[in-house]
C-alpha cells in the first residue's frame, strides 16, 4: 500500500513538471512519420570483449573493449586504463579517439564504428588475433578485424585472423594495421 502511494506521488509530480513545462513552451506539432527501429541499435551498458594477440600459447597478450554509454572515446583516467609493455614477445593495445594506447578501453557504442589497435612483436613470424572473451554482447553483433596491409577481414567471432610480421616491413605491424569495426548482422 505504502509503495503504490510512493508511485502514484512520483507519477503526479512527473505529470505536474511536464503540464508546468507545456505551459512555458510552446506546443510544437509534430509530422507523422513512419520511424523503423531495429530490434537492437546498442551495446549495454558493461558489455565488452577481449582480444588476444599470440604467436604461441607461452607468447600472447590482450586487449579489452568495454561499453559504456557515459564514458569518452577519448583517454579517461577514471574509466581506461593506459597499456605498459612488458618484456613478451608480443604487445597488443587498443588506441583510444584521442590515440592513447590502452589495455582496457571503455567507450559508447557507435553503429559502424571503428576501433585501432597497435600490434607489436619481437620477431617475425605468423601470429594470430582472435576473439578470447564476450560477454553481455547482443548476439547479432558482429566483430570484423579490418587489416589495412593485405585489404583483407575477418569477422573474429567466428574464425582467429591469421597473419604475418616481418620486422623489415614497418607496415606489417603497428598502430596502422589493424582495427576493430562493429557491425550488427542483417536481419535475415
Amino acid at each position: 500500500m505504502k509503495r503504490t502511494l510512493i508511485l502514484i506521488a512520483l507519477a503526479t509530480l512527473s505529470l505536474a513538471a511536464c503540464k508546468k513545462y507545456q505551459d512555458v513552451q510552446p506546443a510544437k506539432k509534430m509530422a507523422k512519420s513512419k520511424v523503423i527501429v531495429k530490434a537492437q541499435d546498442t551495446i549495454p551498458d558493461q558489455a565488452g570483449f577481449k582480444i588476444r594477440l599470440a604467436k604461441d600459447s607461452d607468447n600472447r597478450d590482450e586487449t579489452m573493449i568495454s561499453f559504456d554509454h557515459t564514458a569518452s572515446i577519448n583517454y579517461s583516467a577514471a574509466n581506461d586504463a593506459l597499456y605498459f609493455p612488458g618484456f613478451g614477445q608480443v604487445s597488443l593495445s587498443s588506441i583510444s579517439g584521442d590515440g592513447r594506447n590502452v589495455a582496457i578501453y571503455t567507450l559508447p557504442y557507435k553503429p559502424g564504428m571503428c576501433i585501432g589497435l597497435n600490434v607489436k612483436t619481437k620477431t617475425d613470424g605468423d601470429y594470430w588475433l582472435e576473439l578470447s572473451y564476450a560477454e553481455k554482447m547482443p548476439h547479432d553483433m558482429h566483430i570484423w578485424l579490418r587489416d589495412a596491409l593485405l585489404k583483407d577481414s575477418a569477422d573474429v567471432c567466428l574464425e582467429s585472423y591469421h597473419f604475418k610480421v616481418l620486422k623489415a616491413d614497418t607496415n606489417s605491424f603497428g598502430s596502422r594495421r589493424f582495427s576493430l569495426v562493429l557491425k550488427q548482422a542483417e536481419p535475415q
